[in-house]
């Protein structure tokens, strides 16, 4: 019982009520700690990631979206807060950005263990836009129904679940929150979102539908068996012949060369392969246990699938790789490791590469393979990529090429130097397309954002032109110098008529950047942002109604017309 309350059954009541207090006190660690050593990438504590299709919100566009501000943190929970907000920009899950049309207040409830869990008020952002997933949730009763016959349970639970499914870039941006460190969007799919539940129990139904003894519920999978050996059976593997070989999947390209023959004999064949546990075929079980005593040679031998023959117009052959592999010291030793094993421990950052694709490297005549690729050492790297560009092909198709016969940990960076540095390849290259200008978004008020800029001078005048960005409303102001108490002088009384803006947008000129001017501006609270220089582009709306203005002017006479009393 917890914390020391009176026992309500001793242990004289068990054999009564039939139960069993066998192996109560044996735990079986070994077990476990075996199936954590062999499968130790899986519980490594690094993030995992969905590898399919990402996730993407069909949002209401009849809904203004809406930002809010950050709510406050205390002070006492700001290290913990700022501790949760570093590890996920370092697993990718936020990343910092100035503003989105979406901006979403995070709460941050405590853990047992006293951290904090990053969680955003989506309810009054997103979820008011968001439709409600059509998925049923399911009941736990009949979950523990379909269960079968188990009599013993073992219960996976996925760390930060809903954020290893990665969604698309509009998705990102919807889900982005605020802080007291700023906005940062979401790459990820995010607690509190109200579709979030719905979308990832189908995508795990879905990823674990036809395992025998596999339920899944949410971030938390069941599993069942008969028999504790069944149910570490069932922990380790899933069907593995039918992973391979089932009919209805394409062939993996990395396999042995057993079961690549099997993949090829098979081919002919329409078939369907049902997994059946061992001891359900005994027959077959007892004749695989008992061999003959005279075997018989087999009456279609194999033929090795890669050969590496020498050509005397290759420029580099075999023969070449073989020698230089043996040279070169992390070869050498990654060869060796390939031969007698890899070891258990930590390798060095060199080695990582070929650590990360050790199942599926090989050797033949001295010469290493990844797959079916030819692994090239550094000093024939050169000769190679003066063979695959000869005929100019470009980065995307000399790479196509390079992954066809060859690799090594640089590749694909080493192709796009030597293409930079190729003349022929850069004077033929198009220019790149330009850049889309950034589009201002929509203020909310009138007078929230005016856009203001000089045109002339015309007729003896210089004309200020104010544009508000919410009503295109247009202000036209004839001055007789453009000096910044001048410019002063016109704002105040255009400020006066229509208020005081939350933003004022200007180019670069000196009288608009004068330490005057943003003391004028920050003095009434107005923020001024400056269009990008040489890119009058940046300023769009003012250099429009500039154009239309001095289109407009050049057809009259005078500045001023008699309607102006009026």
């Amino acid at each position: 019982m917890e914390n020391s309350r009176p026992n309500l059954l001793g242990v004289e009541w068990f054999k009564p009520l039939g139960l069993s207090i066998e192996g109560i006190h044996e735990i079986h660690r070994d077990e476990l700690d075996t199936i954590l050593e062999e499968f130790k990438e899986v519980f490594d504590g690094k993030l995992g990631k969905f590898v399919g299709r990402p996730i993407s919100f069909n949002l209401d566009k009849g809904i203004t979206p809406i930002r809010l501000k950050p709510r406050r943190v205390p002070f006492a929970l700001r290290p913990k807060v700022d501790e949760q907000l570093d590890k996920l920009i370092a697993q990718g899950v936020l990343e910092p950005i100035d503003h989105a049309s979406w901006e979403t207040p995070i709460v941050t409830p405590l853990k047992h263990d006293g951290s904090v869990r990053i969680c955003a008020d989506y309810r009054c952002t997103i979820n008011k836009a968001l439709a409600q997933s059509a998925y049923p949730v399911p009941v736990v009763q009949h979950l523990l129904h379909s269960l079968g016959s188990g009599s013993i349970f073992a219960k996976l639970d996925l760390a930060q679940a809903y954020q290893q499914l990665p969604v698309d870039e509009k998705t990102a941006e919807a889900q982005t929150i605020v802080t007291h460190r700023g906005a940062f969007q979401c790459n990820c799919l995010q607690f509190g979102v109200s579709a979030a539940p719905g979308i990832f129990q189908s995508m795990m139904e879905r990823l674990l539908q036809g395992v025998p003894g596999v339920v899944p519920y949410f971030d938390d999978v069941l599993i069942s068996g008969d028999s504790r050996a069944q149910l570490l059976e069932r922990l380790r593997h899933h069907k593995p012949l039918l992973g391979l070989l089932a009919g209805d999947q394409p062939t993996p390209t990395f396999m042995s060369l057993r079961m690549t023959r099997w993949a090829i004999f098979l081919a002919g064949y329409s078939y369907r392969l049902v997994h059946q546990p061992g001891t359900a075929i005994g027959n077959a079980d007892a004749l695989s246990r008992c061999p003959s005593k005279n075997p018989v040679e087999d009456p279609a031998p194999t033929l090795h699938l890669f050969h590496i023959d020498d050509d005397a117009s290759c420029p580099v052959s075999s023969a070449d790789v073989a020698v230089h592999t043996q040279k070169d010291p992390t070869l050498r030793q990654v060869k060796s490791w390939i031969l007698r094993g890899w070891p258990s421990g930590k390798t060095e950052e060199r080695f990582s590469p070929f650590a990360r694709k050790q199942k599926e490297l090989s050797t033949i005549k001295g010469c290493l393979l990844w797959g079916d690729r030819v692994l090239i050492p550094s000093t024939l790297q050169r000769r190679t990529l003066e063979t695959l560009h000869k005929g100019h092909l470009g980065i995307v198709r000399m790479k196509a090429l390079a992954r066809s016969y060859v690799w090594w940990p640089s590749m694909d960076r080493d192709i796009e130097q030597w293409v930079s540095r190729c003349d022929p390849c850069q004077e033929v290259r198009p220019a790149p397309p330009q850049s889309e200008v950034a589009k201002w978004e929509t203020p909310s008020n009138p007078w929230s954002r005016i856009h203001i800029d000089f045109a002339g001078p015309m007729q003896g005048r210089h004309l200020l032109i104010v544009i508000d960005a919410f009503s295109k409303w247009l202000e036209v102001v004839p001055m007789a110098s453009t000096t910044t108490e001048v410019t002063i002088r016109a704002l105040r009384r255009l400020f006066a008529t229509h208020g005081l803006p939350d933003m004022l947008v200007s180019d670069n000129g000196p009288q608009l950047t004068s330490l005057a001017m943003e003391s004028f501006l920050a003095g009434r609270g107005i923020r001024h942002a400056l269009s990008a220089p040489y890119r009058p582009a940046g300023n769009g709306q003012t250099e429009r109604m500039v154009r239309l203005t001095k289109e407009a002017l050049t057809k009259m006479r005078r500045l001023r017309s008699p309607l102006d009393r009026l």
